[in-house]
């Protein structure tokens, strides 16, 4: 998170890009709803500056005409730094090690929101924040600060998505035990790292697991980058990704 605050963009009408900008301490108190009643925000992943932080919140919207906010994790100062960073979030950041500033602005969000109407999105890295958040409640034993109205939403996990909606569950005190997840098979983020399913497994013609793992290492199109509402290129290499809610029944087989 930018260590000035205020740290967290609006994007406002998401198509508008040129009118973000970063919102004051009193704006975050009153952030707009969309159609739905919510409000939309948005962590971002490893590597990820803010412009690209501004192309996820749209492309993992469901409605791209409500208000959209990100939170920016700004990039370390190097690939080695960004590497230690991501590692730190999957490792030891709790309450005892300490909490990033993106991990804190995601439990005063749920604060703030969590009872009203609340939708979260994590793309890879981002997904390590709101799972933090969740765990640090439990470490505290705060719960009941969410509800039906909280939707949390993960993208290309780095985090679980079972252990995200578990402890989902423990936040809303059982008013919301399941979370959204998009994950093609050969994102070795989400399968290795995360130790998640996927929703899906389409890949270019000709391509494979070691492929694919290189392309998500140096292509910015691959199985990790083209979920949700991705543009024409990820759709030809990836075809359409889906979101699907988790957990499933246990005759679901991709797991």
């Amino acid at each position: 998170m930018i260590n000035n605050p205020p740290s967290l963009p609006s994007l406002g009408m998401a198509r508008l890009f040129p009118h973000a900008h970063c919102l004051t301490d009193e704006e975050k108190q009153h952030l707009q709803e969309g159609a739905d009643g919510k409000v939309h925000v948005s962590f971002n992943g490893i590597f990820t500056p803010p412009e690209e932080a501004a192309v996820y919140a749209e492309q993992h919207a469901k409605d791209k005409n409500n208000p959209l906010y990100f939170v920016v994790f700004p990039q370390a100062d190097s690939a080695i730094s960004e590497l230690l960073v991501a590692g730190y979030q999957k490792f030891l950041e709790n309450n005892f090690w300490g909490l990033t500033n993106s991990t804190q602005e995601a439990k005063d969000l749920m604060y703030s929101y969590g009872l009203t109407g609340l939708e979260l999105y994590g793309h890879s890295r981002g997904t390590m924040t709101l799972g933090n958040m969740l765990n640090s409640f439990k470490q505290e034993g705060v719960h009941g600060i969410a509800n039906e109205n909280t939707t949390i939403n993960l993208y290309g996990p780095a985090f679980n998505v079972l252990v995200a909606a578990g402890l989902l569950d423990y936040v809303s005190d059982g008013k919301q035990t399941i979370v959204g997840f998009d994950g093609n098979r050969y994102d070795f983020v989400s399968r290795i790292i995360g130790g998640n399913g996927y929703t899906y497994e389409t890949i270019p013609a000709g391509s494979n697991w070691w492929k694919e793992w290189w392309r998500v290492v140096m292509n910015p199109i691959s199985s990790h980058t083209c979920l949700g509402d991705a543009g024409y290129k990820c759709r030809y290499d990836y075809g359409s990704s889906h979101r699907e809610q988790f957990p499933l029944s246990k005759s679901w087989s991709k797991k």
